[in-house]
């Protein structure tokens, strides 16, 4: 918790840290999402939410969907997080899923590392 008193201001920043040290945490290798790219605009999407979005679409309004395709569904929710990129983008081609605003077809998944590079350091030559 933060202590605010009289002639006291929160400063609010972004933490910079050595290369080294989120490399060593795991930073570095684990902070992907993996995108895709509407092929036509260039307009990126996050390919685990489209599945995710697409299966949670079809489990509650498709009133004839049958319980095994139900099932297969669900499964894919639950293991959503451990797919790799090539499964993804089968899956995403299994169910024809493409951009939501322009309906044109995506690129494979590909990462993209949430973790901005930045030099810091008296020199500015130590990578952050």
């Amino acid at each position: 918790h933060f202590v605010l008193e009289e002639n006291m201001l929160e400063v609010d920043c972004p933490c910079v840290t050595p290369e080294v040290v989120l490399k060593a945490s795991g930073h570095v290798d684990k902070f992907t999402d993996l995108m895709v790219k509407d092929e036509k605009t260039g307009t990126c999407y996050r390919a685990d939410h489209l599945l995710k979005d697409y299966c949670k679409e079809k489990l509650e309004k498709d009133l004839t969907l049958p319980v095994e395709k139900a099932e297969e569904l669900k499964h894919v929710l639950a293991v959503l997080d451990d797919l790799s990129a090539e499964e993804l983008g089968a899956k995403l081609k299994e169910y024809g899923i493409t951009a939501p605003d322009t309906k044109n077809p995506l690129s494979d998944p590909y990462p993209f590392n949430l973790m901005f590079s930045t030099s810091i350091g008296p020199s500015g030559l130590s990578p952050g």
